[in-house]
C-alpha cells in the first residue's frame, strides 16, 4: 500500500503540469503540493503538438546583411502549451551552416503566454548577419 501511494505521488509530480492543464480544478492542490516539494507548475511541453505552419527568410531592403525572418506557430494539442524556442540555421550554396542560432519568444517581442489549442502565433524578427553568403535557411521548434 506504501509502495502504491508512493507510486502515485511520483506520478503527480512528474506529471503536475498536464495534470493541472487538463484539470485546472486540481491547480491549487497541485501547487500546495510543489510548495512542499519546492516545485513549480508550468504550461506543459509539448513539442510533438507544435507546428511550423509557415516560415520566411527574406532579404531586407535597408542593408544588403539584413534579413526578415517571419514565422507562424500553431499549437495542434489540446491543452495550452509553453511557447517553444526555436533554433535557426542559415546555409550558404553549398548547404553549409554559416550561422546557427537559438531563437525565444521575447528575441521576437512576442508574449510567453501559453499557447492556447488550436491558437496560432505569428512572430517577426529584423537579423543581420556578417555574411551575404547566406541562400537558405532551416528553422526547428524545441523546448530547451
Amino acid at each position: 500500500a506504501v509502495l502504491g501511494v508512493t507510486m502515485l505521488l511520483q506520478g503527480i509530480h512528474q506529471f503536475r503540469d498536464t495534470l493541472a492543464a487538463r484539470w485546472p480544478w486540481s491547480r491549487a492542490a497541485l501547487e500546495a503540493g510543489c510548495a512542499a516539494a519546492a516545485c513549480s507548475i508550468q504550461a506543459p511541453r509539448r513539442i510533438e503538438d507544435i507546428a511550423v505552419e509557415s516560415s520566411s527568410l527574406t532579404r531586407s531592403t535597408a542593408a544588403a546583411q539584413a534579413f526578415q525572418l517571419a514565422v507562424t506557430l500553431r499549437n495542434r494539442g489540446a491543452l495550452p502549451l509553453a511557447t517553444p524556442s526555436l533554433d535557426l540555421s542559415l546555409t550558404d550554396p553549398s548547404g553549409q551552416v554559416v550561422v546557427r542560432r537559438v531563437l525565444a519568444a521575447p528575441d521576437f517581442r512576442a508574449s510567453t503566454a501559453p499557447l492556447k489549442p488550436g491558437a496560432e502565433a505569428s512572430w517577426q524578427l529584423v537579423l543581420s548577419t556578417r555574411t551575404e553568403r547566406v541562400t537558405g535557411y532551416t528553422i526547428e521548434a524545441f523546448y530547451p
